[in-house]
């Protein structure tokens, strides 16, 4: 009952999370361009919030595991306030920059700590979490925009209304973790000097590379591999998405608030994409749910230069993407995390976001390459096209994998 009561907050607190990432987010690049930053410079700056969680994800993941998702929540939320007040106090790109940094160790900590909070109990009712955290997940990215949009939209100067989404984004955060503190209070924190790999241990060298090692280890399980193959490719396209399409949808005349309605509407898709997974996970092996909807969001890159042009049919495509996106989270976790024990989930979580990352570093920084060369639509048929490749390559390779993997069952 303990266990579920924290699950709950899990749950209500990642929707809190990342309404409050939402909220900021979808303005950074449009704030960006406005201090005069060029489409390179933005993908930089977004490459850089993937930077630091390369060298921290699987420290956090052990040390979640070894102090527990809640102390670690508010350590990331410390990041997360941080890195919003760089970018309310910042009038140049260093600042900007450095926020990017702050807020990357913020979501890679927080994520990994929240995903294992609700990860717990018996398979059925831990997947049933999981779907539920996915769709509340997805509440707070609808939510956010539409907050930001609004706020953004009551000034006349657009940086002024970015500047003032940015500051409601961080007093959000102050008020989120007056109740994380009064929830750590509470919560059963575990007995670190118990734990098998200590905290002084985490931050040596030694140490540091040991969680990378023990982690790695993971990834030879074949649930594992590809659980964080098929996460890479739609975390991909989903930071070159949200990186680029308010910049996109900007030059091609929508309007501050109709871009927050756009963005919005793909967290509304994925929230409601739930509602059609328990019917897919009945129909489909959870390995072939993940590879249609990588496929079908590498295909709505690749038709976005047709859509933009009107504005009702860009949502459609939105909408799209963000079922297709939405079903990925709770079914990649799923694979996963029936692979190894409850003692180990920090650590996959951390590999997990580890994957992420990297996908996050690659995505902006070759898109805002091409696209700084090219144009935006060159750079949306271009990833595209490579997209629909790269993942229509993945389905063939991973379903002969599986046919050979049921042969002997049969």
């Amino acid at each position: 009952m303990q266990n579920d009561r924290f699950a709950l907050f899990g749950i209500f607190g990642g929707f809190a999370f990342f309404a409050i990432t939402a909220l900021a987010q979808p303005f950074f690049s449009l704030y960006a361009a406005e201090l005069g930053a060029s489409t390179f410079a933005i993908g930089a700056m977004v490459t850089l919030k993937a930077l630091l969680p390369l060298f921290i994800a699987m420290p956090a993941g052990q040390l979640i595991d070894t102090l527990g998702p809640v102390r670690m929540l508010q350590a990331g939320s410390w990041f997360l306030l941080t890195g919003l007040a760089c970018m309310v106090f910042s009038e140049g790109l260093w600042l900007l920059a450095l926020s990017q940094v702050l807020l990357g160790a913020a979501i890679v900590i927080m994520a990994s700590a929240f995903q294992v909070l609700v990860a717990k109990g018996s398979r059925e009712s831990r997947n049933e979490a999981i779907k539920r955290y996915s769709m509340w997940m997805s509440a707070g990215g609808m939510v956010g925009p539409l907050i930001g949009g609004a706020i953004a939209s009551t000034s006349s100067v657009p940086m002024d209304g970015y500047h003032l989404a940015f500051l409601a984004a961080t007093g959000a955060t102050v008020i989120f973790m007056v109740v994380l503190l009064a929830v750590a209070r509470r919560y059963p924190h575990p007995d670190s000097q118990a734990a098998e790999i200590k905290t002084r241990d985490v931050f040596r060298l030694s140490g540091i590379t040991g969680t990378y090692r023990s982690g790695l280890h993971l990834a030879h399980l074949r649930p594992v591999q590809f659980g964080l193959t098929a996460t890479f490719l739609i975390m991909f396209i989903q930071a070159l998405y949200m990186s680029f399409l308010p910049l996109y949808l900007a030059e091609n005349g929508f309007s501050t608030m109709l871009i927050a309605v756009t963005v919005s509407l793909k967290g509304l898709a994925g929230m409601l994409s739930r509602y059609g997974l328990n019917l897919l996970i009945r129909r489909f092996a959870l390995e072939s749910v993940l590879m249609g909807a990588g496929l079908i969001s590498a295909l709505c890159v690749l038709v976005t230069p047709l859509a933009v042009g009107n504005p009702l049919t860009m949502l459609m495509l939105v909408a799209v993407l963000g079922g297709a996106v939405g079903v990925n989270l709770p079914v990649s976790i799923m694979v996963m995390v029936d692979a190894v024990g409850e003692g180990q989930r920090g650590k996959l979580m951390g590999l997990r976001l580890l994957s992420n990352r990297l996908s996050q570093i690659i995505s902006p920084l070759t898109f805002g390459l091409v696209g700084s060369a090219f144009g935006l639509t060159a750079a949306f048929w271009s990833a595209g096209g490579m997209l629909v490749a790269v993942v229509g390559g993945f389905t063939v390779v991973a379903g002969r994998s599986l046919r050979r993997a049921r042969e002997p069952a049969e």
